[in-house]
């Protein structure tokens, strides 16, 4: 069983998926990561607002 199947069981759009799996794949061993919107955006080819609302949404 995954790590996230607790994240595929709730009930979020899929861009709060994304940015949640982007923010837990580039995590540090304590959980922290702080990559800017503008970073994420690009990454996984996301605008910065669709981000941001992906952030609200989680």
């Amino acid at each position: 069983m995954s790590r996230l199947t607790f994240l595929y069981q709730m009930d979020l759009p899929h861009r709060a998926v994304a940015v949640y799996t982007y923010l837990y794949d580039r995590a540090n061993k304590n959980g922290e990561c702080w990559p800017s919107v503008n970073k994420i955006a690009g990454d996984i080819k996301l605008s910065p607002a669709t981000v941001r609302r992906a952030i609200k949404d989680l």
